[in-house]
Formats: C-alpha cells, sequence, structure tokens
C-alpha cells in the first residue's frame, strides 16, 4: 500500500488581518494546510521550523521590505507575490528577486487560487530517469537531470519557470510562441499568468543568458521565438 501523500502547506506573509483570514479560509477550503505570519520576522521562524510548499508575500511589512526578504532569505520555497504595488517596476523586481509570479491587490479570489494551484502543480516533483536527456543548441545547453543550464559553456541558475521557458524554447526552435503557448505548453499555468509575468521572465532570461539571450527574439504584437545568433529581428 502507497503512503498518503504529504499534505500542502501553505505560508501567508501579510499584515492585514482581514486580508490574511480572507486567504486563509479560501486556501484552506481547496484542502491545504495554511499558516499565518504578519511580520517578515514572524515568517523566517515559521520558515525554519516548518516545511512549506508555496508563500503568499505582501510587499510591505511592518519591520520591512518583501522584496528584501525575497533578496536575502536562503533556501525559500516558490513564492507568490500578492501586494498592491502593482506597477511594472515592482513586478520586475519581484521576478528578478526569484518570485514565481506576481498578484497584484485588489484581486479576485478564484484567479488567486488558480494561480496557487498552478504553481504547485509546476514544482510537484516528478521523478527524472537518470539517462535524461540533454538539451542543447549552439550555445545553450539543458541538463534535465540535473536541472543545470549553461550559455556558451558557462553555468547559469534558472529558477523553475526560467528553465521550463528556456526548454520550450529549445524544442521549438524559430517557432512563433505566443505568450499564450508559452503559459500553456513551457509552464502549464493556462491563464493563471498574466502577460506582463512571461515579459519579465523573458527580460530576467535574457540578461542570465548573457550573449544567447540576444536568440530570444521579440516578434512585436505576437510573442518570441529562438533565432540563431545575427538573426535577430
Amino acid at each position: 500500500m502507497s503512503a498518503n501523500p504529504t499534505p500542502t502547506r501553505i505560508l501567508i506573509v501579510e499584515d492585514e488581518p482581514d486580508m490574511a483570514r480572507v486567504l486563509q479560509f479560501n486556501l484552506s477550503r481547496q484542502g491545504h494546510g495554511v499558516d499565518h505570519a504578519a511580520t517578515l520576522a514572524a515568517a523566517a521562524e515559521r520558515l525554519a521550523g516548518t516545511t512549506y510548499q508555496l508563500v503568499l508575500l505582501d510587499l510591505r511589512l511592518p519591520d520591512g521590505s518583501g522584496l528584501d526578504f525575497l533578496a536575502g532569505q536562503q533556501g525559500l520555497p516558490p513564492v507568490i507575490v500578492v501586494s498592491a504595488l502593482g506597477d511594472e517596476t515592482t513586478v520586475v523586481e519581484a521576478l528578478n528577486r526569484g518570485a514565481e509570479d506576481f498578484v497584484a491587490k485588489p484581486f479576485r479570489i478564484r484567479e488567486l487560487l488558480a494561480r496557487v494551484s498552478a504553481t504547485l502543480r509546476r514544482h510537484t516533483p516528478v521523478a527524472v530517469p537518470p539517462n535524461a536527456e540533454v538539451v542543447e543548441d549552439g550555445g545553450l545547453r539543458l541538463d534535465l537531470a540535473s536541472h543545470e543550464a549553461a550559455s556558451d559553456g558557462e553555468p547559469v541558475i534558472l529558477t523553475r519557470s526560467e528553465f521550463r521557458l528556456v526548454l520550450h524554447f529549445l524544442r521549438n526552435p524559430g517557432r512563433v510562441l505566443t505568450r499564450k503557448q508559452l503559459c500553456d505548453e513551457a509552464l502549464e499555468a493556462g491563464g493563471s499568468v498574466q502577460e506582463r509575468t512571461i515579459d519579465a521572465h523573458i527580460r530576467t532570461i535574457r540578461r542570465k543568458l548573457g550573449g544567447q539571450g540576444q536568440r530570444i527574439a521579440t516578434v512585436w504584437g505576437v510573442g518570441y521565438r529562438l533565432v540563431e545568433l545575427g538573426d535577430e529581428e
């Protein structure tokens, strides 16, 4: 008989009591175990003592900035930022610092729950055979077994979502991929990831890949495609 799966546990880092109660209530109804921290200090203490599969993080907390928390905490589980600071600069900065997604307040609870489900689905461990393939094209190389990436022979650290996006480009060289296709086919997130989130991921990937990042060309009004160096649009 197989063992029961480990229940999903989510940490809400939110200082507004009403908002925290709404999130706790709805996530609990979905079958998740939910804890709440009203400060970054309390969140760090929770994370040190409990294994979480997801963190919902506000950015303005009484004892500091959620952005600094993202950058300073080691070994964080996947993080969805939930904040009223929804301008493009803040969204991009949160993603650059390691957030998986960004939900701007006010939000529809069904949309947030869909994003939670999509993020948890992306981070559900899957069995990888020991002889898993290595995917490479030109100067880009991805090892699916070790989740290691290299650009022109130099190691590159990619988040899970960034790795999936680059892999999808490598498996579809030259194909124009819309933002919706990248959500559905690469991130398996459907409508739970906004177009600006995809754009922010692409900007970060380009920066991390250096010269090889120039190969992810923008097809204006449509999406992106992987080209050979020198053929960028």
